[in-house]
């Protein structure tokens, strides 16, 4: 057969196939750089968890010497505590919703909250995928995206405005009556900023225009059309004004919330006590739980490995605590607290891609 007729033959099998010989066979460009996006992505996935398992292979080890010697009684004493802590969170977040008109049930509620933990905690950019998270799970409650995005933004008030609190409850345990000017500018201080945002949230329009101006600004730096989402701001801000929390709302969801703090702090207190760790008092013990919470965010590994962990073996060893017995009571704390619970998030995770789907239920696929 000559080369012409090979060639002859090999088109006609191409069209008997519906396949065009003569079609580019190159990748569209677009696409490619997708997927070397995507592997680039899953390559700095990998080497980030390999970087959190060598920093935690250590104190994994450590703890795991130790774990002969736990208590089992203040063991289950801890794992309750730290179940109740994040049903706390998840009635915090679902009180909001109640406030907004809202309704969904308290297990879909702790679910959708151990999931968007485990995001938070594991993902590189964990906060931003378990905003978006929380957010599509808001929205298939029925929750527009003015409610999900006012119920974001009230819960990480009232999350950080009970913290302050607890925080004033140590140093009012710690200073004791000697201080009790500078705790009562304290307090003020706290008040003060729960009156300004109330006062703000109820008038809509001074955000309007902070928003709007602050977004031309930005429109100007990108070099952007000024007005460009101006409108579409606008719009957002006026229907949070159709949002009004009472006063019984915002006390019920705070309340929450220090519930949350206590028993995360509780859990803390019996890990502590299930390795025999003695000198843990009330004061301390709020003093370095609040020092490590505050910290969280400063950490660029996820869950903020090395920084809390830190700042709690600190100040337990600045309060009298040996850092020998410092040390185990922290990692013990943080696999029960961040590990255990991440991994119970990715499970519920799981179970509900399989699981019927049933109202309340979205996605979760981050």
């Amino acid at each position: 057969m000559s080369g012409r007729d090979a060639r002859v033959m090999t088109e006609l099998t191409f069209r008997a196939r519906g396949t065009d010989v003569h079609a580019p066979t190159d990748v569209d460009p677009a696409v490619a750089r997708k997927r070397r996006l995507r592997l680039a992505a899953g390559g700095a996935v990998a080497a980030l968890l390999a970087v959190e398992g060598y920093l935690v292979a250590p104190t994994l080890g450590e703890a795991a010497s130790s774990l002969a010697d736990v208590d089992a009684t203040w063991f289950a004493v801890a794992l309750l505590a730290v179940a109740m802590s994040m049903v706390m969170f998840a009635l915090t977040r679902r009180r909001l919703l109640l406030a907004a008109g809202v309704g969904t049930s308290v297990r879909d509620a702790v679910e959708a909250a151990l999931v968007a933990n485990s995001l938070h905690a594991t993902l590189p950019g964990g906060p931003a995928f378990s905003t978006a998270y929380n957010f599509r799970w808001m929205r298939g409650a029925g929750a527009s995206s003015a409610v999900a995005t006012w119920c974001l933004v009230a819960g990480g008030l009232v999350s950080t405005a009970s913290l302050g609190v607890v925080a004033l409850m140590a140093a009012v345990l710690v200073r004791g009556r000697a201080s009790w000017e500078q705790l009562a500018l304290e307090a003020a201080g706290l008040v003060a900023a729960g009156l300004a945002v109330r006062w703000v949230v109820r008038r809509p329009h001074v955000l309007v225009a902070a928003g709007q101006w602050a977004l031309r600004r930005v429109n100007r730096l990108r070099r952007r059309p000024v007005e460009t989402g101006v409108d579409g701001l606008g719009e957002l801000v006026t229907q949070l004004g159709t949002v009004r929390p009472t006063g019984r709302d915002w006390g019920a969801a705070t309340g929450l919330a220090l519930l949350n703090w206590a028993f995360d702090a509780a859990c803390l207190a019996a890990c502590a006590a299930a390795l025999g760790v003695h000198g843990v008092t009330l004061p301390l013990l709020l003093v370095a739980y609040t020092a490590g919470m505050s910290t969280s965010g400063l950490s660029p590994l996820p869950g903020g490995l090395g920084v809390v962990d830190a700042a709690l073996v600190l100040t337990l060893v600045a309060g009298g605590i040996p850092a020998a017995q410092a040390l185990p009571a922290v990692v013990l704390y943080r696999l029960i607290s961040l590990v255990g619970v991440v991994v119970a998030g990715w499970v519920v995770c799981a179970v509900r891609q399989v699981r019927p789907w049933h109202s309340g239920d979205v996605a979760t696929t981050p």
